[in-house]
């Protein structure tokens, strides 16, 4: 793999992965009576409610592919999480062997380039990493992005509605914090009442631009990933929006009960390399 695509999916990877600002738009949707919206909301917040309860941890085999219009690649390894915010990668060559590491606990991050001998480490609120990560991304709830899920923050629920091709439910949402903080952030989430999962999360500034847009789908079987409320997607999809770029992660072979300590999300510098503060 060339240094420039390496660089690309490290752009990409900052964020688990590449939550670069969208160029969608909000979607459209079509009324429910009161019965029913009052009927959608608590299922989904039952929904919501249940998934408090399943793992904090995850542990899977990933394919993480690039495509635009000026960039294209494909890397394979593993991606480790525990809630709320610990997150790490490991990237392998084609033999099998580490080729990059990336680890976060929501606060600090560090990346190792192997090929490079240089190790990159800061906070999440430098510049470089912000250049990556969008208002309306926070990587104190990077483990429930990765999830598929929602983090279990007090939610407020602005309207429900449905989806126009049947697909579901959209919701216009905040957590509290986001309604009362004066950020004026607006989720809008779209979410399967017959699979309870969500399909899609946006977030919107207060004048409507998207700066997150994930897709989820191909969910785990409850054999495989847990409950009907614990599984995990099998495919995330992330849509930028300067130059029609594509970030796809297809997970799969989750261990089953994985459970891991802050310590587990630590990556020490190999003797040798560098290492370049990052601000």
């Amino acid at each position: 793999m060339n240094r420039a695509l390496l660089r690309a999916l490290w752009g990409g990877l900052v964020v688990l992965l590449l939550f670069a600002g969208g160029c969608a738009t909000l979607p459209a949707t079509r009324p429910l009576g009161e019965l029913q919206q009052q009927e959608a909301v608590a299922r989904f917040r039952e929904a919501m409610a249940h998934q408090q309860e399943c793992s904090c941890c995850l542990d899977a085999q990933v394919r993480l592919s690039l495509k635009s219009l000026v960039q294209n690649g494909t890397i394979s390894g593993f991606v480790q999480a525990k809630a709320p915010s610990y997150l790490k990668f490991t990237g392998l060559n084609p033999l099998g062997q580490p080729m990059m590491f990336l680890a976060t606990d929501g606060t600090f991050f560090r990346y190792v380039v192997v090929p490079e001998g240089k190790g990159y480490e800061g906070l999440v609120t430098a510049a470089a990493f912000k250049k990556y990560a969008p208002r309306g991304f926070d990587p104190a709830h990077g483990f429930f992005w990765l999830a598929g899920r929602l983090a279990p923050e007090t939610l407020r629920i602005f309207s429900v509605a449905q989806d126009p091709e049947g697909r579901g439910l959209w919701l216009e949402l905040a957590y509290a914090s986001e309604a009362s903080g004066g950020e004026s952030l607006r989720r809008h989430v779209l979410f399967d009442p017959t699979q309870q999962v969500i399909l899609r999360h946006l977030v919107a500034g207060a004048d409507g631009r998207i700066m997150v847009d994930v897709w989820y789908d191909n969910y785990a079987p409850a054999s495989e990933g847990g409950s009907d409320n614990c599984r995990m997607p099998g495919l995330i999809r992330i849509h930028a929006n300067h130059n029609g770029a594509v970030m796809e992660l297809v997970l799969g072979d989750w261990l089953p009960d994985a459970v891991f300590s802050a310590n587990d999300f630590q990556v020490d510098l190999p003797a040798g390399f560098a290492l370049v503060p990052v601000e």
